[in-house]
């Protein structure tokens, strides 16, 4: 059985599907959207935590359109 994911791993995750369902772009109202799902992951949504999620999206922005292109599969 896998272990528990911590807060670290489940807010990174939230924000990396949020960036991907997004395609990278979103607005104000889709970011204030995305801000009750992490409170009720229990994080005090202070300025502090919502400058951080900032970055954390911003960065997850930069690497969702700068990685590698995705591999095509092969037909065998």
């Amino acid at each position: 059985m896998p272990a528990a994911k911590n807060s670290l791993q489940k807010v990174l995750d939230l924000a990396g599907k949020f960036v991907t369902k997004q395609h990278g772009e979103w607005n104000h109202d889709e970011w204030e959207a995305l801000l009750p799902k992490v409170a009720k992951m229990g994080f005090e949504m202070g300025d502090e935590t919502k400058r951080n999620l900032g970055n954390i999206l911003e960065a997850s922005k930069h690497f969702y359109h700068n990685g590698p292109p995705a591999a095509v599969k092969k037909k065998a």
